[in-house]
Order: C-alpha cells, then structure tokens, then sequence
C-alpha cells in the first residue's frame, strides 16, 4: 500500500497526525529562548592613556611606542593597533581565541607597571574589568600629566 492511498483512505488518521506535529511544532517554538545578544566576550584588550595638551606626534612617541614595546611580549598575543590623537593614546591588543582574558589582564598590568610614562608621579595603574559592560578588557595607564580614562560602555 502506498502513502497516498492510506492518505485517502484513512484521511482523518492523516488530518489528526498533521494537527498533533503543528501542535508540538507551536510548543516547541514558544518555548524556543532567542539570545539576541548571547554573553561573547572577545579576546581582546584596550590599554587607553590619556595626556592632556600633547599633540599627536608627542602622544606616539611618548606614550603609544612605549606602551606597545612593553606589552608587546605578553603571551598569546596576535596583533597590536594603536591610534594616537591629541590628549589620548589608544593601543588595543588582540589575544587568540581561548586566551584567559584575566590571565591576560594581570599580564599586561604587571608589564605597565614597569612603564615609564612622562612626567612623574604614581605608576601605571589598569582599572578594574568589566566584562559585562563591554565586549573586551580595558586597561588605563595613568601618570601625573598621563591621565586615564574610563571606557565607554558599549
């Protein structure tokens, strides 16, 4: 007996069973939780230092070549950009996939804290992390006339 024959014969046997699916399919979608932004934290970190009164040129030089050279070493690090604007340096480091981001963190602030910014005053410090906020690490370096800035969250 073939599928279309049982079909017209037993059409209610059919109807029932095509009712029963559409019934679980509508459960099944109503329970169904969409994530539309699941927690994704991305292996990178963002090392932000803030000059007042320094031009870009200066903000390369003194801070933004510095604070790669020393951070540059860091374990599992993929890629380093920066962008230096006048008053602020921004380096952010880019970790591979499975990186200990904490891990990372504490890394990068023992390499800041051997930074020598100019100007005098306190070392380097890396403020507290916030995974939730944003989709990365941040880490300020701050000095008399370097001054951090927290990030904006996203």
């Amino acid at each position: 007996m073939s599928l279309p024959a049982f079909a017209c014969r037993r059409r209610v046997t059919v109807g029932m069973a095509a009712v029963t699916l559409l019934l679980f399919g509508a459960i099944g979608l109503s329970n169904l939780r969409v994530d539309l932004l699941p927690p994704l934290a991305f292996p990178t970190l963002t090392v932000r230092t803030e000059y007042v009164g320094a031009a870009p040129a200066e903000i390369e030089l003194l801070v933004t070549e510095p604070i790669e050279e020393v951070v540059g070493v860091v374990k599992n690090l993929r890629r380093i950009s920066s962008v230096s604007r006048a008053g602020l340096s921004d380096v952010t480091l880019e970790f591979a996939w499975g990186t200990d981001m904490d891990q990372a963190s504490i890394e990068v602030r023992e390499k800041l804290e051997l930074l020598n910014l100019p100007g005098r005053g306190r070392a380097p410090a890396a403020p507290a992390l916030r995974p939730r906020e944003r989709a990365g690490a941040a880490a300020g370096a701050a000095r008399a006339g370097c001054r951090a800035r927290s990030p904006r969250p996203s």
